[in-house]
């Protein structure tokens, strides 16, 4: 994800830097366990606001909502903490989709540098490959999913190939990172995690071409 400017940039980056260190300290500290048992008590109003926070990230990228929902697996477990982030994804990129068809690149602009902007517009995807472009876009887009969400609202992406595209996509990558998020975090099972990561990069590498051109 490139946002408009340099400074948004190191702001994003500073914010996700601080968040993680506190975040690392409230699980030392004597209030994690009070947390904990206030979120387990309350559930749904816990999970609710793990959905809103996480359809903001999709909707405003500034906002990292992935980075909470990851975080609140110690609270409410992997499978929960990961339903959480998929409700919220597949909501905040619908919305993300109809705001781009709606407003287009003067709403994106507010939020993309110039340059993103104008590789989205270069992007064409081949007929009857949408589901392919966008699954492949979504699955090894990374931090720049929010522009795959937008992008394919501004490049007429029809609904019923995308949002099935998305749902599979986000499951196919987030139902084994929230899985093995504990081992990925503290550094266990580097090598089955790099293995997987490679493999992922090679298919996108050998696969890409198929579905999607970009137009000079």
């Amino acid at each position: 994800m490139q946002l408009k400017s340099y400074k948004h940039i190191v702001i994003l980056f500073s914010f996700t830097l601080a968040t993680v260190a506190a975040y690392l300290l409230f699980l030392r500290s004597p209030y994690f366990d009070q947390f904990s048992n206030w979120a387990q008590h309350n559930f749904v109003l816990f999970f609710v606001i793990l959905v809103v926070i996480k359809i903001a990230g999709i909707v405003w990228p500034p906002i990292n909502g992935g980075l909470l929902t990851l975080g609140s697996i110690p609270v409410i477990g992997w499978w929960q903490a990961y339903l959480a982030d998929s409700v919220g994804s597949i909501i905040g990129s619908t919305y993300a989709y109809y705001i781009a068809k709606r407003w287009g690149l003067s709403f994106m602009r507010k939020i993309f540098d110039e340059e993103t902007i104008t590789q989205v517009q270069k992007v064409k995807i081949k007929q009857g490959k949408e589901f392919e472009a966008v699954f492949l876009a979504r699955l090894f887009g990374g931090s720049i999913v929010e522009v795959v969400c937008y992008g394919a609202g501004l490049l007429n992406v029809r609904f019923s190939r995308y949002l099935p595209a998305s749902i599979l996509s986000h499951a196919v990558i987030g139902v084994p990172f929230y899985l093995f998020a504990g081992d990925i975090i503290a550094g266990r099972n580097f090598i089955i995690n790099g293995t997987f990561a490679v493999i992922l990069v090679l298919l996108f590498m050998f696969a890409r071409h198929r579905y999607v051109e970009i137009t000079s």
